[in-house]
């Protein structure tokens, strides 16, 4: 389980532990951040917008080795206080447009939270705001990346819903980590559809994908 760490000094990167303000940045300026100047630039920001099987996505960043780095540190390492650096440079533009939104996070093993003492998207919706759906469960435990390209194309078997009739009627917003195939995102995307809610829209942190081939149309299921 995780425990509060050093890393809930104010005025030092949740990254790196060195001073926020040791090198000042323009963003900086701007805007309060948990992360320092340095960590910032190993952020490979894209921002991209596109369609999902016809509906809105939205991807933060490319996912390079530092980014993989933090998520191991968050998720492998139950770093708890890394949930405030993922969206923090977009956090006021996602606050303002999703305060009416229902997010709706993938889903992640049970004995993995129970291991870590948090779940790692749900913590990280909560820096938008409360309004959460856990709903979504994994069948069985895996890692995606451990799957056969045959086995990903049957990830509708492998993640389910309970209480999906609060989603009735809602405006969505469906929150991952990383998209690589899609398999995964359309299979949450299917199952929230099918609570026939008002709207969805998509948010990803990361793509593995080239940004110049990005595509997830109809024929790349």
């Amino acid at each position: 389980m995780y425990q509060n760490n050093q890393k809930t000094q104010s005025n030092e990167c949740l990254i790196c532990f060195e001073p926020l303000l040791k090198e000042i940045s323009f963003v900086h300026i701007i805007k309060s951040l948990p992360v320092c100047s340095h960590c910032l630039k190993q952020f490979k920001i894209l921002n991209i917008h596109i369609l999902f099987h016809h509906y809105p996505l939205q991807i933060l960043y490319l996912y390079n080795t530092f980014f993989q780095s933090l998520l191991y540190q968050y998720k492998g390492l139950y770093d708890y206080a890394l949930k405030d650096t993922f969206l923090c440079l977009f956090s006021d533009e996602l606050i303002k447009k999703y305060s009416d939104y229902v997010i709706v996070v993938a889903p992640s093993s049970q004995e993995d939270n129970l291991v870590r003492g948090f779940a790692p998207m749900e913590m990280i919706a909560k820096t938008i705001h409360q309004n959460v759906f856990t709903g979504l469960y994994k069948k069985e435990k895996y890692k995606q990346s451990d799957l056969r390209y045959q086995d990903r194309k049957k990830m509708k078997e492998k993640i389910g819903i309970k209480n999906g009739k609060q989603l009735k009627g809602k405006k969505i917003l469906i929150l991952d980590d990383v998209i690589t195939s899609g398999n995964t995102l359309l299979t949450c995307l299917s199952l929230v559809l099918l609570q026939k809610p008002q709207c969805v829209e998509l948010l990803v942190l990361s793509t593995k994908k080239d940004i110049e081939v990005l595509s997830f149309d109809e024929g790349e299921k």
